[in-house]
């Protein structure tokens, strides 16, 4: 299995995508920016999803080869 460095850093921001998706919803992390909870937890299920949607596709590209 040979990986690019663009490849890694793909699988590697998926996993940084899922943790601030955790951390928006699980913290008042930037509370500042996104006053209103329902906002920062609907923004940080958004950035979460993204994230699994990434990880999955890198995972079937893994497959695929």
């Amino acid at each position: 299995m040979n990986l690019k460095p663009v490849q890694i850093f793909g699988f590697i921001m998926s996993f940084v995508y899922v943790f601030l998706g955790m951390l928006f919803l699980m913290t008042p992390f930037m509370g500042n920016l996104i006053e209103d909870p329902g906002y920062r937890k609907l923004f940080g299920g958004a950035v979460m999803a993204y994230g699994l949607f990434r990880v999955t596709y890198f995972v079937r590209q893994l497959r695929k080869k």
